[in-house]
């Protein structure tokens, strides 16, 4: 039952919260899985579905690409990569400097994708939207 519903039911779409704090995830993530200099020297993607993909060497491109950003060409990536290598791959400190490098993805993504900068800000917002479109 469960599957048809995923099947058939309605979607939740997303919002930038949301992929910011996806953006946030993969950061931490690949960290762990490749480590720092990797992760900076690759690419982070933003597909036709919302989702974020990290790839150490940039794809070709493709029409399901809607943005790609390099890792090291943003500002927040010299930061981060002196912050995580001062306090070390420490949870709260890890939490806390992955929030800002996701800021700066989520900044240059959207300087690239008209279709992110489209999608509301935050679930509760959407849903005032769509209040003050009701008619009354």
């Amino acid at each position: 039952m469960h599957m048809l519903f995923r099947l058939f039911g309605p979607r939740r779409r997303k919002n930038q919260e949301e992929i910011a704090g996806r953006a946030a995830e993969v950061i931490i993530h690949v960290l762990f899985d490749v480590g720092l200099d990797r992760f900076l020297a690759g690419t982070i993607l933003l597909d036709r579905e919302f989702r974020l993909r990290f790839y150490a060497v940039a794809p070709q491109p493709s029409p399901a690409i809607l943005a790609s950003i390099a890792v090291a060409e943003l500002d927040e990536a010299r930061v981060f990569r002196t912050q995580v290598l001062e306090a070390g791959i420490d949870g709260p400190t890890l939490a806390t400097h992955a929030d800002i490098m996701a800021d700066g993805i989520m900044q240059a993504l959207r300087s690239q994708s008209p279709a992110l900068c489209a999608l509301p800000a935050t679930r509760r917002e959407r849903r005032s939207v769509l209040r003050s479109i009701r008619p009354s």
